[in-house]
């Protein structure tokens, strides 16, 4: 059975279990099979395909209102409205080209060798259109390589902008792989030239993230690399997340999607950083052996840098200390009796989380902490 005639039939049933009322997008997403939940297939694909989404995300951010960026639901990439109740969305199909441009045959190829109803990648696009009919607000081919049919000088435009010998080409094979729709719905497919190279991706990434840096917070310094480091690991990560029940948009976001809370807690996390003071400003405030001073410098200057960067086990560590210095917000210990107070109750706590730790880690980490609380 064709999925164009399972999507019908999707939509009649929540329609039936509804009366008449019509369903909402989240009811539509529960009740809509996606096409598939393989992720995407290569290492390297992962990877562009969460700098693709990262970049997305920066540039949604610049707006108003919530959002949700989602990996591998429905397609490479959904960008929704709303990260807890979505009226809208766009869907993206993220793909990689080494040379060449993508021709109208190529975006509209059907390998019908694999089966009788194989898509092609713009059937594929259009695929959501029809499932989720009235909620998509476009579906864009997204890539680093450039078309051959683009309008003049154009990154990214819709179908209905196309020279008409071309769209004519590209609506005759949707309409035959599409037989059950009575007109193509060209005006919401897109295609979109990334500026994202294959060969380096990660520099053009780094670039656009230290722009929407500076943007929100004004000329700060900080580490770059280990924000990039940070959020294109999460992004990653997102992209590559299983096991999830798709039928689920609150579990589906929270596993694989970046919302505007996630985006915010990064530039939180910089502007924490900027606010901690240098090394200098609180030497003087700090009495110990110099040999020890000394270490806790190094390790004082090196923590500022990775806490852009934290692993699982650090936030723990970061999250008891915290609580432990709220608790201890009522003394009025001098610096160095805090640290030494904090140190004696968490030291064997702090080594059970980071078997490395030495003790001047540990007592930077405390440090920093103190001087972050709000």
């Amino acid at each position: 059975m064709p999925r164009l005639k399972i999507s019908a039939m999707v939509r009649a049933a929540i329609l039936m279990c509804e009366g008449s009322i019509l369903p909402n997008l989240k009811q539509k997403l529960a009740a809509t099979q996606p096409r598939e939940d393989s992720g995407a297939p290569t290492n390297a694909r992962y990877h562009f395909q969460a700098l693709c989404g990262l970049v997305l995300v920066l540039e949604r951010h610049r707006l108003d209102g919530d959002y949700a960026l989602v990996f591998e639901f429905h397609d490479d990439i959904a960008l929704f409205d709303d990260s807890i109740d979505p009226q809208s969305v766009k869907f993206y199909q993220v793909k990689s080209k080494k040379s060449g441009h993508w021709t109208p045959a190529a975006l509209t190829k059907r390998d019908v060798k694999k089966s009788e109803e194989a898509s092609s990648f713009l059937g594929k696009m259009y695929q959501n259109v029809v499932a989720f009919d009235g909620d998509v607000e476009s579906s864009t081919f997204l890539s680093n390589a450039p078309t051959n049919f683009a309008p003049t000088d154009k990154q990214k435009f819709c179908l209905k902008e196309c020279e008409k010998a071309d769209l004519q080409k590209i609506v005759e094979k949707l309409e035959e792989e599409f037989g059950g729709e009575d007109t193509i719905k060209s005006e919401l497919l897109w295609i979109e030239k990334s500026d994202l190279s294959l060969e380096d991706a990660d520099t053009h990434a780094k670039g656009k993230l230290e722009a929407f840096v500076v943007d929100s917070l004004g000329e700060v310094e900080f580490s770059l690399s280990a924000l990039f480091k940070a959020v294109s690991d999460e992004c990653t990560t997102k992209a590559r997340a299983t096991k999830i029940d798709l039928a689920e948009y609150d579990n589906v976001v929270a596993q694989r999607g970046i919302t505007r809370k996630d985006t915010d807690n990064w530039l939180k996390t910089v502007s924490a950083t900027v606010a901690c003071p240098k090394w200098e400003e609180i030497a003087p405030e700090i009495n110990l052996p110099a040999p020890q001073k000394l270490r806790l410098r190094r390790e004082w200057n090196s923590y500022r840098v990775a806490v852009l960067n934290p692993n699982e086990a650090v936030r723990k560590v970061r999250r008891l200390i915290a609580v432990h210095l709220q608790e201890q917000s009522g003394t009025d210990m001098d610096l160095n009796a805090l640290l030494a107070s904090v140190f004696d109750a968490l030291g064997g706590k702090v080594r059970a989380e980071l078997k490395m730790a030495s003790d001047e880690r540990i007592k930077a980490m405390i440090l920093y902490e103190a001087y972050s609380i709000e």
